[in-house]
């Protein structure tokens, strides 16, 4: 993996973790990273879809 890759996939985690804070309001910064690439949107969808997968699996299950 190239180091710009890399450099993508750890920003869009870092905007998926920011997103999830009920506190956030740089929409635009947002708004404005993903439409910076088309690798920007593929790597932030992975990132959200880590994420979700990532909740649901430390989500304690009712026995």
């Amino acid at each position: 993996m190239t180091t710009e890759v890399s450099d993508i996939k750890e920003a869009a985690r870092l905007w998926a973790v920011r997103v999830g804070d009920p506190a956030f309001d740089d929409w635009d910064g947002l708004t404005r990273w993903l439409e910076a690439s088309s690798a920007h949107l593929v790597a932030y969808e992975a990132a959200v879809a880590d994420e979700e997968w990532a909740a649901a699996a430390l989500t304690p299950k009712p026995d």
